[in-house]
């Protein structure tokens, strides 16, 4: 049975069995299950929650996928950084007694959710990832101060404080952090906020009376020695020897959003700057990605980084393609192609002749338009015997444009590959490059 006839089932039952349940909504809501942007169903004492991510309970997380988050942290470690992955459980599995009944009827079980939560934390620390399992610290009954908002998926600020405690305690608790200077924050409360919503704002046209609003007490965390300035969270911009003495932060709008202050409360518990490259809306790769490309990085690594990232958000979604990049980027174990290419910097085209290059079984070409503002790039591999080949990537508005790309070459090393033309959206002439890297 597909997905959808599986989903069209659940909405005949629960439309047959619960139509009193909806009429006596809190909020005059109707028809929430239905609403073609967001389905969610309203629970109890306000809260909300979302179908497709809040109620799922299959979260697809692969062996390869685990191997291949095995590579990048010891690929991260090898340089120095010491990774660790931060799975967001869902807000269901955080407060499952503000659920409604109805919740069952599209397939929601706690210990099955909770089960898989724990199943992906376990087998990540097998492989020797470091895994932070932040379930047990934000699941609670507390309606008074509930870890996300009542009517937005988001957590609060009080979900983003326990979370960086725990972070921040298993940072302090490693062997690396005795290298470290610590630096002492604090977060001074600056009275509630009010949060942009977008789910809010989608649910409350089918409800007649006013959601709750996404309002959370507000905090600016600063530094002890200077309270006076706000957190420098790109820290002093100082080249040092070895990796900078920081939290590096890549993730979503868990980590993006102000009011929640993440940021902020993980300097304070790690007592380390920290510099937050999350982007909104950029899902499970678009700050990792723009930021382990980067010529920043490649530069100035940071002893430390938090990949925040809800559980919902599959890994293996684009393939292996995505993780390929990052492991290779880490590595950075790269060796530049010899020759002479033939540029044509007023169509931005980069070619390059290989003949007699060998392209290892896990290699992958780095394409580096010498441009940090190029965010597309074409390869066409033109094989000896004629045949063409062609991989592409292309970094979305989501993404921060880095001109850096590593391409992953699977089933190319088999060929006696003649040439590389290389079409980049824009390109530097004199710092344009290729290279072949190790992964």
């Amino acid at each position: 049975m597909t997905r959808s006839l599986i989903l069209g089932a659940a909405f005949a039952a629960l439309a047959a069995s619960t139509a009193p349940a909806f009429a006596d909504s809190a909020f005059g809501c109707k028809h929430l299950e239905d609403n073609p942007t967001l389905p969610s169903v309203e629970g109890k004492d306000g809260f909300f929650f979302r179908i497709f991510a809040d109620l799922r309970m299959q979260h697809p997380f692969t062996e390869e996928t685990v191997s291949q988050m095995s590579d990048l942290s010891a690929a991260l470690k090898a340089h120095g950084t010491t990774l660790m992955y931060v799975p967001i459980p869902t807000k269901s599995v955080t407060l499952p007694t503000f659920l409604p009944d109805e919740a069952k009827l599209f397939g929601f079980d706690e210990t099955v959710a909770s089960d898989v939560y724990e199943d992906q934390i376990a087998r990540l620390k097998a492989k020797g990832v470091m895994a932070v399992d932040l379930l047990s610290v934000l699941k609670t009954t507390d309606g008074e101060h509930p870890p996300f908002f009542k009517s937005d998926f988001h957590w609060t600020s009080s979900g983003a404080r326990l979370a960086a405690q725990t972070i921040g305690k298993l940072i302090q608790s490693l062997p690396d952090y005795a290298d470290v200077t610590p630096v002492q924050y604090e977060s001074k409360p600056l009275g509630t906020e009010l949060a942009v919503s977008g789910m809010r704002r989608t649910l409350q046209a089918f409800c007649v009376l006013n959601l709750p609003p996404v309002v959370s007490d507000a905090f600016e965390t600063v530094e002890v020695a200077s309270a006076d300035a706000s957190l420098d969270i790109f820290g002093d911009g100082k080249a040092k020897e070895g990796p900078a003495d920081e939290v590096a932060l890549v993730g979503t709008s868990f980590s993006d959003a102000q009011v929640p202050n993440f940021g902020g409360f993980l300097a304070q518990y790690a007592s380390l700057p920290v510099a937050n490259m999350a982007i909104t809306g950029g899902n499970q790769f678009g700050a990792i990605t723009s930021y382990l490309t980067s010529r920043e990085f490649a530069t100035t690594r940071p002893r430390f980084m938090v990949w925040e990232n809800p559980i919902y958000n599959n890994l293996a979604q684009f393939g292996t393609g995505s993780m390929t990049e990052l492991i290779a980027a880490a590595r950075n174990d790269c060796t530049p192609l010899t020759g002479t290419p033939t540029i044509d910097a007023a169509k931005s085209l980069y070619e390059m002749d290989l003949s007699g290059v060998a392209i290892g079984e896990k290699q992958v070409l780095l394409a580096d338009a010498g441009d940090d503002g190029s965010r597309d790039v074409v390869l066409k591999f033109t094989s000896k015997d004629g045949r063409v080949f062609q991989r592409e990537i292309h970094r979305g508005d989501r993404f921060r444009a880095t001109g850096r790309f590593f391409i992953p070459l699977e089933s190319l090393d088999s060929l006696d590959l003649a040439k590389v033309s290389i079409q980049y959206d824009r390109l530097t002439k004199d710092t344009a490059a290729v290279s072949l890297c190790n992964i």
